[in-house]
Parts: structure tokens; sequence; C-alpha cells
């Protein structure tokens, strides 16, 4: 969703005054990925070490390649989250720089 988004944002950005929408979108966008990462952790979380209140087992105990494979996507998940991160932050920045609002 947040790569649609993108491929959209660089066709629309083109003119000026879409500048400021692409940014929210951008930040929205940003939002929706964090989220998704961190309830891709909290499920990965939940399958190594179960839930004795609703009386979930531990699911990792039996598929753990699968475990150690979907919590390493999770960290680079993250890390690409961050990248994302930083890089709005720079291209926001240098938009900041470009501007006669100084």
């Amino acid at each position: 969703m947040v790569f649609a988004f993108s491929a959209a944002a660089l066709a629309a950005v083109r003119r000026r005054s879409a500048v400021v929408p692409v940014m929210v979108g951008d930040l929205v966008a940003m939002a929706l990925l964090f989220s998704a990462v961190g309830a891709a952790a909290q499920f990965g979380l939940l399958g190594e070490r179960g839930n004795a209140h609703v009386r979930w087992a531990k699911v990792c105990d039996v598929y753990g390649p699968f475990c150690e494979r979907a919590m390493a996507a999770v960290v680079v998940a993250l890390i690409a989250a961050f990248a994302d991160l930083v890089l709005l932050m720079l291209t926001i920045l240098t938009i900041h720089k470009a501007s006669s609002y100084y």
C-alpha cells in the first residue's frame, strides 16, 4: 500500500501545488507502515510466548524455522520503516530550505 502511494506520489509531485498533500499522504502512509510492523511484531511475540490467560499455546516451539523467518522479516520491515522516516524528514527539510518562507 505504501509502495503504491509512493509511486503515485512521484507522478503527482511534479506539480508544485501537490507537494503539501503528498507530504501529508506520506505521513499517513508511514503511520500505517509503523502500525503494521507493530502488529506483526505483537503476533510474533504471541506465537513465541503464547498467552496463558486465553489458553493459547506457544506456536514457535512447533514451527521454529517459520517463526525465526517471520521475526527476521519484522526486523527488516522495521529497519525499512525507519529508513522511510529518515527519507521523509530529509525531503521535508529540503523542501523547507528551498521554499520562500525563510
